[in-house]
């Protein structure tokens, strides 16, 4: 429920943040400064891979565009629609995807392929306790870390501001720590954990300006205890 919470909170904040933007219309650019972030997200809370992308002027931190006719993007050929809200263009997909083409013509005529990847992650079939005040190892189930890829973990208890996130971003990594400073921060008792892995790789084709291709994972929510 912590979690739903949260995310929602987020969500609104999101919203409210997206809505306030300027947004331009890709027509008013030179196409050559668009940059592109594209995602492939799967989420196995909802066994929905959702493939999305986002186009800004000049870099990451730059106005979000809305594509003018005929400029298009789609994903393994089907089109992507935008999301007003979040200034986004977005399919969804049953199941879990874990690769495909994202594929975006601008208004030159030039087309970019570009090609994410998603790692699996899970957790082992059973969770050891975790001890208050003391450190605690969480090995994942799935490959060892590679280049420019992170894991997170969420652990949300019963009180009030229990809540700690934690990441490994080590090369070859194969688990997560989590320090006894932080495991004092929990609530005795149920608590839930999800974690999230994400990879990001460098475009095989973008503008002058650059792209980035994200592949994200996200696990389902389980129950780990505290004593």
């Amino acid at each position: 429920m912590k979690k739903l919470s949260l995310f929602i909170i987020v969500a609104f904040a999101m919203l409210c943040f997206f809505i306030s933007c300027e947004r331009e219309s890709s027509a008013d650019v030179n196409q050559d400064r668009i940059y592109v972030l594209y995602e492939l997200v799967y989420d196995k809370t909802d066994d929905i891979t959702y493939a999305r992308s986002t186009f800004f002027f000049g870099s990451v931190t730059g106005t979000r565009l809305q594509l003018a006719d005929p400029s298009a993007v789609s994903f393994n050929e089907t089109q992507l629609g935008f999301q007003e809200a979040l200034a986004y263009y977005e399919t969804q997909m049953t199941g879990y995807v874990n690769t495909g083409e994202f594929s975006w013509t601008d208004l030159d005529g030039n087309t970019f392929v570009n090609t994410p990847i998603v790692h699996e992650i899970d957790f082992p079939a059973t969770l050891d306790t975790i001890v208050k005040g003391q450190a605690y190892e969480l090995t994942w189930v799935g490959d060892s870390l590679t280049t420019n890829e992170q894991v997170y973990a969420f652990i949300n208890g019963t009180a009030e501001n229990d809540e700690i996130n934690v990441y490994q971003t080590t090369q070859y990594a194969t688990k997560l720590f989590i320090t006894a400073a932080q495991t004092q921060k929990l609530t005795v008792g149920t608590n839930t954990i999800f974690m999230r892995r994400r990879i990001d790789i460098n475009p095989q084709e973008a503008t002058s300006a650059g792209a980035m291709c994200s592949g994200i994972y996200e696990t389902l929510t389980v129950e780990i205890e505290v004593k």
